[in-house]
C-alpha cells in the first residue's frame, strides 16, 4: 500500500514509480515474494496496512507513537518537514507553541497530523485535516478559507513547485526539526513473520551492497536537474 507523494511515490494511470518505489520493488524481487502495489489516499492505505494481514506500506515515517503498531522492515530515506505560508503573508514563527496561534492544514493520518496532535493541536480549531496533497497548496490561496499554514515535506515542495514564479509564492516559516522524517517500509502486525524477515534480509543486503544509496542519488540528481532547467 502507498500513496502519491512525489518524488518518493509517483502514481500515474499506468504505473507506480519513484525513489521509494524503486527501493521497495527491488527488495520484493530480492526476497522473491509475490506482491501487488496499490495507491490510495494516505488514510486509506495507512488503515489497510494497520489492520489487514500480509499488507505492507511505504513510505511510512517512523515515530515513537507508531513503534508498536507495525512490524518495521527497513529504512528507505530521510526528509525534512516545514510549515509553509504564502510569501505575501507576514507570518513569523520561532517555536511550536507560536504555531498554535495559526490555522494549519495537514493530511489525515499523515505523520504530521499525528505529531501535531501529540503537541496539543486541536482538530477544527487550529488543525484541519485533508485527504490529499493536491489540495494543500491550493488551500493557502482560497479566499476566506482562513488556512494560514500548511505542513509539507520539503522534497515534496521542491518536486511540485519547479519554476521560479511558483516558488516565490510560498515561504517556509518554521522547520519542524523534531520531525525530520525517517521514511521506512513496514507491515501490519498480523503479517506473516517469515515474509517480514525475508523483506528485512533483502533490504539489509541492498543497503550493504549500495543499491539503495545508488537509487537515492539517482533521484536526487533528477530533482536537481529539474530545478536547474526551470
Amino acid at each position: 500500500m502507498t500513496e502519491h507523494l512525489a518524488p518518493f511515490q509517483i502514481v500515474t494511470e499506468e504505473s507506480i514509480n519513484g525513489l521509494s518505489t524503486e527501493i521497495i520493488t527491488a527488495a520484493l524481487h530480492e526476497s522473491q515474494i509475490n506482491y501487488s502495489l496499490e495507491a490510495h489516499p494516505w488514510s486509506h492505505s495507512y488503515n489497510r496496512a494497520l489492520h489487514v494481514a500480509n499488507t505492507c506500506i511505504y513510505s511510512l515515517a517512523y515515530i515513537p507513537e507508531r513503534k508498536e503498531k507495525f512490524q518495521w522492515v527497513g529504512h528507505i530515506t530521510t526528509s525534512s518537514i516545514s510549515l509553509y505560508a504564502l510569501s505575501k503573508n507576514a507570518i513569523a514563527i520561532k517555536n511550536i507553541e507560536q504555531a498554535k496561534n495559526y490555522r494549519i492544514a495537514v493530511i489525515k493520518d499523515d505523520v504530521t497530523h499525528h505529531f501535531l496532535m501529540s503537541k496539543g493541536f486541536v482538530e477544527n480549531k487550529n488543525l484541519y485535516v485533508m485527504n490529499n496533497y493536491d489540495s494543500l497548496l491550493k488551500l493557502l490561496e482560497i479566499p476566506n478559507r482562513q488556512i494560514d499554514l500548511i505542513v509539507l515535506n520539503d522534497d515534496l515542495l521542491k518536486n511540485r513547485v519547479q519554476n521560479s514564479a511558483e516558488t516565490q509564492k510560498y515561504k517556509a516559516v518554521f522547520m519542524l526539526e523534531e520531525l525530520t522524517l525517517d521514511f521506512r517500509f513496514a507491515c501490519s502486525l498480523n503479517t506473516d513473520k517469515t515474509i517480514v524477515n525475508s523483506l528485512k534480509k533483502a533490504m539489509d543486503k541492498m543497503e550493504r551492497q549500495g543499491v539503495n544509496s545508488a537509487i537515492r542519488k539517482k533521484w536526487q540528481r533528477q530533482m536537481v536537474s529539474l530545478i536547474e532547467l526551470n
